[in-house]
């Protein structure tokens, strides 16, 4: 026994040193992505101080106990435990980390979780908006969050977006959200100075959606309050793509595509013009103008101008680097046709990010962005001299050319569509460049200082030549105007974060400064009369004039953020902004704007662990002010002597009289005039269910802007008509929900949904007068209604004896008259709005199907008042006035054909229409092949794919697209179609590589 005893001891140890023993493990660690090599991702013998990470290759060497667990980590990759078992050579494929990713939202100068997150922020990332076809990246927040309503203006390529987050919070001032860059406030407004109707550009368009990786949307005070007095409106953070610790990769993506539209004019042909002109003669007790409708020609003015345009867009990237340095290079090159002819947008681009640690603790880099893009431009909308205006209007019985001269054909006041397009030009180029450098040092654990410079300049030079066979150009024998526009800003700003914790609590401070100036210059020159058509340029025209422009800006601030957490459980965040503007009054140079907010992590509670289901469930409440500096333009407080104002209300400084000098006076000076002020209250609840596979976001917020700027009236023995004051008050108040679901998560197929939908209230609640908008006073704004309200003739039928149409009597004196018995008849604000996507994945293959949708907003088909005339004007017809009354016992909206049921003064409600809709906005199936099949093929990714934009509309809504918002040119117009140019449906096919 005691020999067997001793053998059993002393094997014992042989085993447990053999078990024990050292060895020498190698391997690499890649990416379960892309098939590349991770550097620098940490290894750690698990129980143990030792550990070391990967080269730039992804591989490396420990020496551990051959019974040790090695435990590998790397940032957004989940973490791996892999027993050594005696391996001396272990390769790790790591997994990235999706969830991880989502948890990390950019806020205002930094970045915190999601889970302790008491602001109302919705994210939306680079696999939400890759690959679609669009020039403008307002157009990518499209129904992907919620409260954000996006509206196009209309179809031409590069064109304006109307943009409103929890509504319209102005009335005179912008109401378009703050749009940061990689930390530079950008320049987001209508920049183009020759106006084409009511069309408008986009300086937004400038950017390479490629480029962006995440877009952050800041909705109420708590998020938004850092950013003070311009962002009343809320912010919209984009960050852009940086370079990261691995090798080189080299990424090309691109697709091709055609545009088409379906419902190009809905009029009436030849014959049917000539026989409905008839009929209107008849009615009116005249003679007939044509004795042969049957035989008139039949002209399709659309068939010239419009066309089937492509679309095309290459991108090329090249990202990577070590633990000194990340960089990322990246090129563009766009091109999107107009569905009109000679339309067009192009963009080239360039882009480099850089991130350098030179010495422990310091870090510096830039983010800088060049861009060169040109638009061809057609007049569109109210601009009477377009091509599709001129499509419309003129008669189908028309030849395109005088038959005896060969001459365009002339029809009133309208361009002839050919000559629109074939004799004038309007192009605009822009060089824009879009840059900052930074500085960040790191003074002890939790301590950085970060100093950044920035600056955001365009150049804009604008063409316009209209020869003498045009409109505008047949009495000056020409006409060509050139303009020249500068706009440069630049900020600088210094932010000190100190982040520490203590036990439980969790402290999160910032306190920052920045500078701000705004330099704007535009020079113009015009020349007419012409030797000839041959002579373009103005050099060459007998009469020539110039004008320039000058103005700027600036603002200075400080601000401080404080957030709070308790163990992850009990949520506080402090905000505070002081801005000062050189636009104000003396008296209020200076404005302070603060929010607070709290939050309460449920879920974390001890009487929640048994509620296994829930996986989270926050609280959230905020208040908070902000401000609008947009409500009034430079020197607005000042008592101003000069000619006349031009568009950004600068004086010229000219008021000559019979050639002598002179200056006028031209505004009261006002030293009281301050901000625009916000003030918004938001609950919020975020739930999440089976270990978040199901999320629900809900918010209920009241906003309320008081101090509206805004043209109050005086008397007449002042010598003004009116003066800016701080007088006017607008409330919003809404709910927002958004859904994210994975269904279905298997290995080969996976199913997610993303569900949201918004409701906004807005009313006018302090008004110094009720006051109309646009043409024909189609808009009121009056206290107790919401913006955008339509004032109309209520038309309640036709008389089915008749044929005249019956208007309400709105002041009840039983006698309809047009010059008093006006309403408002609705509003262009929808119901509610929101999106839906639902994705599929099945091995290689993915699908994704958006949908975007509208409901219970009013739409103006204002175009039907012109081509609905029942004969008392010289233009074609509407199909709509098909539908007329033509003898007793007819049920109709549209009236008799005859001058009075058709007065010019009459502004009939049938115009308006229901414009809800639901769109299928995208729809994509792609592929991707296989690591192991690219990788055979030199690559370590490829994805190919179709794709639709616009494919389905669903609504009865009678005009071109339910979704324009045309006129943005004119302020306070919202839901209007005025012989817009609809937006294109969108086929095209792409592949992205990465090697």
């Amino acid at each position: 026994m005691k020999f067997f005893t001793l053998l059993f001891f002393f094997s014992s140890i042989v085993v447990f040193s053999v078990d024990a023993q050292d060895v020498t493990v190698t391997g690499k660690v890649i990416s379960s992505e892309d098939g590349l090599g991770l550097p620098s991702v940490s290894i750690m013998v698990k129980g143990a101080k030792a550990g070391t990470s990967t080269d730039a290759d992804g591989k490396y060497r420990i020496k551990t106990a051959s019974n040790a667990v090695l435990i590998f980590k790397y940032i957004s990759f989940k973490p791996q435990e892999i027993p050594v078992e005696g391996k001396v050579v272990l390769d790790v494929i790591l997994e990235s980390d999706a969830q991880a990713l989502k948890e990390i939202v950019v806020t205002g100068y930094g970045q915190q979780s999601r889970k302790t997150l008491t602001s109302a922020i919705t994210s939306v990332s680079a696999d939400q908006i890759e690959n679609l076809p669009v020039a403008n990246t307002d157009q990518l927040l499209q129904g992907k969050a919620s409260g954000v309503q996006v509206n196009a203006n209309n179809g031409s390529p590069g064109g304006g977006m109307f943009v409103r987050i929890r509504g319209t919070s102005s009335i005179n001032g912008s109401s378009d959200p703050l749009y940061v860059i990689d930390g530079i406030p950008m320049q987001s407004n209508n920049l183009a100075g020759i106006g084409v109707g009511g069309g408008v550009t986009s300086p937004m368009a400038d950017l390479n959606p490629a480029d962006i990786a995440s877009m952050e949307i800041l909705k109420d005070a708590s998020a938004t309050a850092i950013y003070g007095a311009r962002a009343a409106n809320g912010v919209v953070l984009i960050t852009t793509k940086r370079g990261n610790s691995q090798k080189a990769k080299i990424s090309l993506g691109t697709y091709y595509g055609a545009q088409t539209i379906d419902n190009k004019l809905a009029v009436v042909d030849g014959p049917t013009f000539e026989s409905l002109m008839n009929e209107a003669a008849v009615n009116n007790g005249q003679a007939q103008p044509y004795a042969n409708p049957q035989n008139a020609i039949n002209t399709n003015w659309a068939e010239p101008i419009f066309r089937t345009a492509a679309i095309r867009n290459v991108d090329l990237s090249v990202d990577g680097g070590n633990e000194k340095i990340k960089y990322l290079v990246s090129a563009n090159d766009f091109l999107q046709e107009g569905t009109i002819k000679v339309e067009d947008y192009k963009r080239s681009s360039l882009r480099v990010n850089l991130d350098f640690i030179p010495v422990e603790k310091l870090k510096i880099g830039t983010s800088t962005f060049f861009t060169r893009n040109k638009r061809n431009r057609v007049a569109n909308d109210d601009g009477l001299y377009g091509p599709v205006v001129g499509a419309y209007n003129y008669p189908a019985n028309l030849p395109f050319y005088n038959a005896t001269t060969g001459a365009y054909t002339k029809s009133g006041i309208y361009e002839n569509p050919l000559t629109s397009i074939n004799e004038s030009s309007i192009d605009m180029s822009t060089n824009r460049l879009l840059t900052n450098i930074y500085a960040e040092y790191e003074f002890i654990k939790g301590l950085k200082l970060k100093s950044t410079f920035s600056l955001d300049f365009s150049n804009i030079v604008e063409n316009s030549y209209f020869n003498s066979l045009t409109i505008s150009g047949s009495a000056r024998n020409g006409l060509i105007t050139n303009m020249n526009t500068n706009d440069d800003n630049w900020i600088q700003e210094n932010v000190l974060t100190y982040q520490f914790k203590s036990n439980k609590n969790n402290f999160n401070v910032l306190v920052g400064t920045t500078l701000q100036e705004s330099q704007y210059f535009r020079s113009t020159a015009i020349g007419e009369q012409f030797p000839s058509d041959q002579f373009n340029q103005i050099t060459s025209a007998a009469v020539q004039r110039g004008t320039t422009d000058r103005t700027s800006w600036g603002i200075a601030s400080l601000f401080s953020r404080i957030t709070y957490d308790y163990d992850g459980k009990y949520l506080a965040t402090v905000n505070v902004r002081r801005d000062g503007s050189s636009r104000f009054g003396e008296e209020n140079k200076w404005g302070t704007f603060p929010s607070v907010a709290g939050g309460w992590v449920l879920s974390r509670e001890s009487f929640m662990q048994n509620a296994t289901a829930i996986s989270n469930l926050k609280m959230r409440l905020s208040y908070g002010v902000t401000g609008n500096q947009s409500g009034i333009s430079n020197f607005q407080s000042l008592g101003l002597w000069g000619g006349n104002l031009d568009d950004l209300n600068a004086p010229s400084g000219n008021a000559a009289y019979a050639d002598i000098p002179g200056i006028t006076p031209l505004q009261l000076a006002n030293s009281d005039l301050k901000w625009e002020t916000t003030k918004q209250t938001d609950f919020g609840i975020d739930l999440g269910f089976f270990k978040d596979r199901l999320t629900i976001t809900a918010d209920y917020y009241v906003k309320k802007t008081e101090d509206l700027l805004l043209s109050v009236p005086l008397p007449r023995t002042t010598g003004y008509n009116s003066v800016v004051q701080n007088y006017g008050e607008v409330s919003n108040k809404g709910f927002e929900f958004s859904f994210a679901a994975s269904i279905i998560q298997k290995e080969d197929f996976t199913w997610s949904s993303n569900f949201n939908i918004a409701a906004n209230k807005s009313k006018i609640l302090k008004l110094a007068a009720p006051f109309n908008v646009y043409n024909r006073d189609l808009y009121r704004y009056e206290e107790g209604y919401p913006l955008y309200s339509f004032y109309f003739h209520e038309q309640t039928g036709v008389d089915t004896q008749t044929g005249a149409p019956i208007f309400t009597d709105v002041n009840g004196d039983g006698i309809f008259d047009p010059n008093v018995d006006r309403k408002i008849v609705g509003d262009a604000n929808p119901d509610y709005f929101g999106g839906f996507t639902n994705t599929f994945t099945y091995k290689g293959f993915d699908l994704m199907a958006f949908l975007q949708y509208s409901v219970g907003n009013d739409q103006l088909n204002w175009k039907r008042f012109f081509l609905e005339h029942g004969g008392t004007r010289g233009v074609n017809f509407s199909e709509s006035q098909l539908d007329r009354w033509q003898k007793p016992g007819d049920v109709t909206m549209i009236p008799k054909m005859n001058a009075e049921n058709y007065a010019s003064n009459l502004r009939s409600s049938r115009f308006m229409e229901d414009g809800s809709y639901m769109r299928l906005k995208n729809v994509s199936i792609g592929y991707k092949l296989p690591p192991a099949t690219a990788k055979k093929l030199g690559m370590s990714s490829v994805r190919v794919y179709v794709s639709a934009q616009n494919l389905l509309t669903f609504t009865n809504y009678s005009g071109v697209d339910p979704e324009l918002s045309g006129l943005a040119s004119t302020k306070l117009t919202q839901g209007i179609e005025f012989f817009s140019l609809p937006q294109p449906k969108v086929f095209m096919a792409g592949f992205n590589i990465s090697l």
